[in-house]
């Protein structure tokens, strides 16, 4: 074999864990927005601490997860700038612009529309 492709499966190897913990912290989130009622549950308030200090996880979901972690109805003005960002950020995922829109439109609970995509991307 040769050493590139040795040190392209040894690459692969190494980011792979990275895409899973992010896509799972993804469906994580979603999963939580979708049945969100004014804020968070204890229990959800844990789930998104653990995915909002997980190193491996991105910038952009860890601003999310806090975001969401701070709900009382709707997110506060400081959290919504650091989503208008990520909504707006080339650098950002689609999962991620599309979660950041998602929590910047919520006022008590995601609209109809915004729990259909949520259960697509909690289902991946």
């Amino acid at each position: 074999m040769k050493s590139s492709h040795i040190l392209l499966s040894m690459a692969l190897a190494m980011i792979a864990p990275l895409a899973l913990a992010e896509g799972k912290a993804s469906q994580e989130i979603a999963a939580i927005v979708k049945d969100l009622n004014h804020f968070p549950s204890a229990e959800q308030k844990e789930t998104l601490k653990q995915i909002s200090s997980n190193e491996d996880n991105s910038e952009a979901l860890k601003t999310i997860a806090t975001a969401v972690q701070n709900m009382q109805h709707k997110v506060s003005e400081e959290d919504a700038a650091k989503l208008k960002e990520i909504a707006n950020s080339d650098s950002a995922s689609a999962d991620e612009k599309q979660l950041a829109s998602i929590v910047l439109d919520i006022n008590h609970k995601p609209s109809a529309d915004a729990v259909a995509k949520l259960e697509k991307m909690a289902a991946k």
